[in-house]
């Protein structure tokens, strides 16, 4: 019932309750009784006096058949997809589809995450149908060597995404964020499973908010935001922009296995959002500072300091503004 709920109501326009009932066969108080929790959880209904609720355009439930439709048939084809209710984490889902179903490449996405986990092993915030929880598998045959600058690729495809979804200013912190007004948005998550130095299964995760407003949440010890509360007023339905991410993901992904990083590069370098200025990379205790000087054809980030450049790779860093708290 929710799901038809959110359908009658995705044109973003208010709804007496009246009405839904009536849509539905049920009363009034069925549908407070179906929405009130949603509501507690921090999904954005407006309820008003004489007007009746509304929510924004196209906040609705996933669907698997609405993402295959709006995809070519090549992209259904390519990847087998699994959307559920609730997961612990898409990543550790994923793994788990890999073990029983073999290796062939998988989507699987969630309404929400009881275990959501970004970059250095840091809890992502994962309410009931508001954001992206997505792990996408893809099997390689040149070992993590291979691999190197595929999560800043996924970022910029990420941005891409946005791009063609409305949303106008989006950037790309190294390695891993992307950020709408200086805010994080998105973040990917690249796990390898099986031989680093032959054959194995790449798992991306990404995580995207969309929904999610600053009082539904527990704190969240960066500064983010979520697409809703961006100024951009653009696509909020998460099936088109799940569609729409998949399908540059795949052209992403074949150009990435023939050419490596490297033509991705000035795509990256026009949305660095922190290139030129001083930086700080933490590693551990390890800090190195200097200049960002955007990156190099392995997805290394330049560092121009007293000593000359030096390059950083991904892995378990952080990247901060330099004298920044």
């Amino acid at each position: 019932m929710l799901s038809s709920l959110l359908n009658l109501m995705s044109d973003g326009r208010f709804h007496s309750g009246e009405a839904l009932g009536a849509a539905l066969g049920v009363s009034r108080a069925a549908v407070w009784k179906v929405l009130s929790p949603l509501e507690q959880q921090g999904f954005p209904i407006q309820r008003v006096r004489g007007k009746g609720y509304r929510i924004p355009r196209g906040a609705v439930l996933l669907d698997a058949s609405a993402i295959k439709a709006a995809l070519p048939s090549v992209c259904v084809d390519y990847w087998s997809w699994h959307v559920y209710k609730e997961l612990d984490s898409t990543n550790a889902e994923a793994q788990r589809l890999m073990v029983s179903g073999g290796q062939r490449p998988l989507v699987c996405v969630s309404e929400q995450q009881t275990a959501g986990r970004g970059r250095r092993g840091r809890a992502w915030v994962s309410p009931f149908a508001q954001n992206i929880y997505m792990s996408i598998t893809e099997p390689f045959e040149t070992g993590a060597q291979g691999l190197e600058g595929l999560s800043l690729v996924v970022g910029i495809v990420l941005v891409e995404t946005l791009e063609a979804c409305g949303y106008q200013g989006a950037e790309l912190k190294w390695p891993n964020d992307v950020l709408i007004e200086g805010k994080k948005v998105a973040g990917v998550l690249i796990e390898i499973v099986g031989d680093l130095t032959s054959d194995c299964v790449v798992v991306i995760g990404v995580g995207v908010n969309v929904l999610m407003r600053e009082t539904a949440v527990d704190p969240i010890n960066q500064a983010w935001t979520s697409l809703i509360l961006s100024s951009n007023s653009a696509e909020l339905n998460r099936n088109v922009l799940i569609a729409t991410f998949t399908e540059n993901l795949l052209r992403a992904l074949q150009l990435f296995r023939q050419r490596g990083f490297e033509p991705f590069i000035p795509g990256w370098q026009q949305r660095d959002a922190w290139f030129g200025q001083v930086v700080d990379v933490i590693s551990g205790s390890n800090v190195i500072s200097g200049e960002h000087c955007g990156v190099n054809e392995r997805g290394a980030l330049k560092l121009k300091t007293v000593d000359g450049v030096k390059l950083a790779s991904g892995g378990e860093v952080s990247l901060r503004k330099h004298n920044a708290s």
